[in-house]
């Protein structure tokens, strides 16, 4: 008896193992979602035996609405049709199915992508403040050398000063909170201050060079307000390649 009880054991887990390891994964770019919208969809796919990996990975360009991506070795298929329901009933519906790939990323695992935008869409020729959490370089700013828009909100501006004393270069960092208000302007507000000490316009263009396309956002400043001014031809970029 004790056998069989141990043969039972062995046995059941055996087949818990292949369940699990037959559970489609769904990797959710959700880069866009809030943390309520995260953790509702979450619990939700797993509700439906779907493995939930989330990430806040940048999306394909070319990816403009509400998208689902899955492997043509997806085991099994229902998993679409669930992932589509849950979305749905979240208000995040799924507008555009296609199956590998899509840009960058291949799937050939057991499993599917959605790639999604509160809206649905992305706004056309505009950009959300997600996109703009990057490093840019500076061009024709004077003393600005780089400035660093960070997810959480708040900015590094790198500039080079001379020093009064000794006249060497010395480096400093200006900090602060970025608010992206209304497309295109960008305003950066310095610690301490009770309105915003820069105004920039936010322009996106398209370049190529001899290994790819590269997709730039430029930050092009409008209005300086602040104690350590810029150039007044100041751009920031930042590129990115497709």
């Amino acid at each position: 008896m004790k056998d069989l009880n141990q043969w039972v054991c062995c046995a059941f887990l055996v087949l818990l193992l292949t369940a699990c390891a037959n559970q489609p994964t769904v990797y959710v770019y959700a880069k866009y979602l809030d943390e309520k919208q995260r953790d509702t969809l979450t619990q939700q796919l797993k509700q439906q035996n779907l493995q939930v990996k989330l990430n806040e990975f940048d999306f394909p360009t070319n990816i403009t609405t509400n998208t689902l991506l899955y492997s043509l070795l997806l085991q099994d298929p229902l998993a679409i049709e669930s992932t589509n329901q849950v979305t749905k009933a979240l208000g995040l519906p799924i507008n555009a199915t296609e199956s590998l790939k899509q840009g960058n990323h291949w799937y050939t695992k057991n499993s599917l992508a959605i790639f999604l935008f509160p809206d649905g869409q992305r706004p056309a020729d505009s950009l959300l403040p997600q996109d703009l959490a990057h490093v840019y370089g500076a061009d024709n700013c004077g003393d600005g050398k780089q400035l660093i828009l960070h997810k959480n909100g708040t900015y590094n501006l790198e500039l080079d000063r001379e020093d009064n004393n000794t006249g060497n270069s010395v480096s400093i960092t200006g900090t602060g909170q970025w608010k992206f208000r209304q497309y295109p302007y960008l305003e950066l507000q310095e610690v301490g201050a009770h309105y915003a000490n820069y105004y920039f316009g936010i322009s996106q263009q398209y370049t190529v060079d001899k290994i790819s396309e590269i997709a730039l956002i430029s930050l092009t400043l409008i209005n300086d307000n602040s104690a350590n001014p810029l150039a007044e031809q100041c751009t920031f970029t930042f590129g990115e390649r497709i």
